[in-house]
């Protein structure tokens, strides 16, 4: 318990420091460049609390000069602070539950950075949500999505929803299938305990949308759903998520 205690309390203190800090710099320009550090910091403190030892795998598939929807799994809280400490070089950010942007200092400073507020059980505001997501794509953002909607309690994904992907469609912006593996190791849904581990984020090969309209929006969520898959688990994964009747590629 020791550790879940230090993480809480890190992260309790780092969220109100970096939270302050955006807001002082956001009072000038809520797209300021000098954002982007202070999250990345923020994330990185939260991995070193929790004893994360963080790798990165395929980085080199993400361009500086390009932004991108980022489509990752999600087993854990910590999904989020090892996306900001793992991908440099890119103004992330990404639809959080609306509940969060009523905390003060730190969910002000959510609000003042870009990051989305979305409450799924409301139709109407995921509709704004999804109009804010392209205003914010359109203001030179990536966009993290997590098309399960959700953290998953089991280690096998959930079917992928469609939303995501009719962003990347609409903003015509690559996507980036994502593998954070072994966060549901570290610290998985309904756990009160950190376990210090080894975590890796693996970038997949980036997906073009361009030119592509609504009818593919199923095409590209299996597409991803399928790099996602072998990342964490093998071309077993594939074999076994394959329809019956169909070959194998070799």
């Amino acid at each position: 318990m020791a550790r879940t205690l230090w993480v809480l309390a890190v992260a309790l203190v780092s969220s109100l420091v970096c939270g302050f800090s955006v807001l002082v710099i956001a009072i000038f320009r809520s797209t300021s460049p000098l954002i982007d550090p202070i999250i990345r910091f923020w994330g990185r403190t939260i991995i070193r609390a929790a004893g994360i030892e963080l790798r990165s795998e395929g980085l080199e598939r993400i361009r500086s000069d390009q932004r991108y929807i980022l489509v990752a799994n999600h087993y854990s809280y910590l999904d989020i602070p090892c996306l900001f400490a793992s991908i440099p070089q890119q103004p992330i950010r990404f639809m959080a539950k609306k509940s969060l942007f009523s905390i003060p200092i730190f969910g002000w400073a959510l609000s003042r950075a870009g990051f989305i507020p979305i409450d799924r059980k409301d139709r109407r505001t995921a509709v704004k949500s999804f109009e804010l997501a392209v205003q914010r794509i359109r203001k030179g953002n990536t966009i993290v999505v997590f098309p399960e909607e959700g953290r998953t309690r089991v280690r096998e994904m959930r079917e992928f929803q469609r939303g995501g992907f009719l962003l990347a469609i609409r903003s015509e912006l690559p996507i980036v299938p994502i593998a954070i593996d072994s966060t549901f190791d570290v610290l998985p849904v309904g756990s009160s305990r950190v376990k210090p581990g080894a975590v890796t984020v693996r970038v997949g090969a980036p997906i073009t949308t361009r030119g592509l309209s609504v009818r593919d929006k199923q095409r590209l969520a299996l597409e991803t759903r399928q790099q996602i898959g072998k990342m964490l688990f093998g071309d077993a994964w594939l074999d076994e998520k394959r329809p019956k009747g169909t070959e194998s590629d070799s």
